[in-house]
């Protein structure tokens, strides 16, 4: 193993009310709304555990009203797991809110987070990579370390594109929030507090997703579902080849049991959703096994305490 490189694992815990609710659909009487923790979390944790993972997850603040769902958080936390933020209300249109509102979204989930943890929230990440100077300001007031919500892919406008269609066209706030974000740097870098896209000397420290370097496709677990692992071996081996840090995104939604569940068909949309339980299992354990081989493993604030940047 190169000691050098540094795999950050983060998991978005987007609730499944959100992706209902994005696509305009209420929820069936067989939807567990709450799967993400209750089925998908202690699996996710399981596999994690196995390869000796500190992993970073985004929460978002208003499932931590649920008294289950705090104590599986503040045991994460209790076990070296990084909480992070992902808003209090997770919604599609974040990007499009006003100042406060936005403010409110932010320092909501921070209250609620950190009073579950006991612990600083030191990183952010927004709903469908919408980030704006806005973001940043409530941000830096606050204190935050790092963020990670910049797709930093010159392909961002074909990918939400694609995403549009991929969804009927139910889902109408795709990705990012500007297309000007596309050309940001493609390693971590602190951000002109003004034009998020170019450096500066902002005193967040900017995690962008993943992406091919030169080629800019994203380099994630929506595309190890999409693709399964002969382009995930491609992609990765690939990858490998430069000094950078990997920052892997997973959702919770991608450990969930469909059939035990959900059993909505109108979800299916979502990248291997339909797939047996051991299929979503055996991708995790492939693609980490592949990290766990060629990286050393940080949470994402360790990451970014790391970076010299």
């Amino acid at each position: 193993m190169n000691k050098n490189k540094i795999c950050s694992i983060s998991v978005d815990l987007d609730p499944i009310g959100h992706y209902l609710k994005a696509r305009g659909y209420l929820p069936s009487s067989k939807t567990n709304l709450n799967a993400i923790y209750d089925d998908a979390l202690p699996r996710m944790i399981e596999i994690f555990d196995r390869f000796e993972i500190k992993a970073t997850f985004f929460v978002v603040g208003k499932d931590l009203k649920n008294k289950e769902n705090r104590d599986r958080i503040f045991n994460l936390a209790n076990n070296g797991h990084e909480i992070a933020n992902h808003t209090y209300s997770h919604l599609q249109n974040f990007f499009e809110l006003d100042f406060k509102s936005k403010q409110k979204e932010i320092e909501n989930a921070d209250k609620i987070i950190s009073d579950c943890t006991g612990k600083k929230v030191n990183g952010f990440r927004a709903p469908g990579w919408g980030i704006n100077r806005d973001v940043f300001e409530v941000l830096e007031k606050n204190s935050y370390f790092y963020d990670s919500s910049v797709f930093p892919s010159k392909l961002l406008s074909i990918i939400s594109y694609a995403n549009f269609i991929l969804n009927r066209g139910k889902l109408q706030s795709t990705l990012g929030s500007s297309s000007r974000i596309g050309r940001s740097p493609k390693q971590p870098y602190r951000p002109d507090s003004k034009k998020l896209w170019k450096k500066g000397k902002s005193s967040i420290v900017e995690i962008p997703l993943t992406v091919l370097p030169y080629f800019q496709f994203p380099f994630l677990g929506s595309t190890l579902y999409l693709f399964g692992t002969s382009f995930f071996n491609l992609c990765f081996n690939y990858f490998k080849l430069f000094n950078r840090p990997l920052v892997y995104e997973f959702h919770g939604l991608d450990q969930v049991d469909y059939f035990s569940s959900i059993e909505d068909e109108r979800l299916l949309v979502k990248p291997g959703l339909g797939k047996e339980i051991h299929e979503k299992i055996n991708l995790y354990v492939h693609c980490l096994s592949k990290f766990s081989n060629n990286y050393n493993f940080n949470t994402m604030y360790e990451l970014a305490r790391s970076l010299k940047v």
